[in-house]
């Protein structure tokens, strides 16, 4: 009796120690994951000149994860919640790139009015350095941040070439690249930068023009091929919480787990085709 009860405990202490080990593993791997994305999250705030420090971006995400876990759980159970919690997990990276998307889009139309703001300022006489400082003046953000960085890297003794192509880099607007060729196969051949930002301007425009036809043409499909990619997401969502005895299967039995994994692949795969389809390069 002795011995039962001594294996008994000595099997109880070995699960402990064993659960013990297991959860400070899982937590150590945790916490370096989180803190390796929150890193990368606020290196990229950083370099959009937002406010983000590493903790902020740590209260961030795992709020976002343990959020998407308890309403995937509310909503259909763990394995809902699962679902839930990976879509929580890569929601801030998205978030992320959507800024990163929107910033961009906002420099390029942007772009137009540095360049006449450039060729106005080097046909009354300044040089480059004088008319990238002008636009870092005059300009709002975000590209006034962009110039400012430039004119910062040059005033602190790196080569008005090096910056500038650091700029192309930073910033993967094809309008940029055009303008920072431009202005340094100019600079070692010669020629009117004014001239030149002027016709880079034009061709910015017309560009513009062409897209904005394009984009108007492409919308109406684009929304019905959204609405029937979300309907039947959010026809489940709306039978789980009219009658969640109805959907139960769906999240209980194998057949539904293959079944409604199957239905997010054949989604994803027709938003992708769809996104495919209406995207047009001018």
């Amino acid at each position: 009796m002795l011995l039962k009860i001594l294996a008994i405990v000595l099997l109880f202490g070995a699960v402990m120690l064993f659960v013990r080990y297991a959860y400070e593993s899982l937590s150590n791997w945790w916490l370096r994951q989180i803190q390796t994305y929150a890193s990368w999250m606020a290196i990229e705030f950083e370099s959009m000149f937002e406010d983000m420090t590493i903790e902020r971006a740590q209260r961030f995400i795992t709020f976002v994860i343990f959020g998407s876990l308890f309403v995937g759980w509310l909503i259909g159970g763990w394995w809902l919640a699962i679902i839930f919690g990976i879509g929580g997990y890569l929601l801030p990276r998205q978030f992320v790139n959507y800024k990163r998307r929107k910033r961009l889009r906002t420099i390029d139309d942007q772009m137009i009015d540095a360049l006449h703001l450039m060729a106005n300022s080097l046909k009354s006489g300044l040089n480059l350095q004088q008319a990238l400082e002008l636009v870092f003046r005059e300009m709002k953000p975000p590209i006034s941040d962009e110039f400012g960085r430039v004119v910062k890297e040059i005033h602190l003794g790196r080569l008005t070439d090096d910056a500038l192509r650091r700029f192309a880099e930073r910033v993967p607007l094809d309008d940029i690249k055009l303008t920072i060729d431009s202005i340094l196969m100019l600079r070692e051949t010669g020629g009117n930068l004014s001239e030149t930002f002027g016709v880079i301007a034009t061709t910015v425009v017309e560009r513009k023009k062409v897209e904005g036809k394009i984009r108007a043409m492409t919308s109406q499909g684009m929304m019905q091929g959204l609405i029937m990619c979300a309907m039947p997401i959010v026809m489940m969502l709306l039978f789980t919480f009219i009658d969640p005895n109805y959907m139960r299967p769906f999240f209980t039995t194998p057949i539904g787990w293959m079944l409604m994994a199957l239905v997010f692949v054949l989604d994803g795969l027709g938003m992708w085709m769809m996104l495919k389809l209406v995207k047009v390069d001018v």
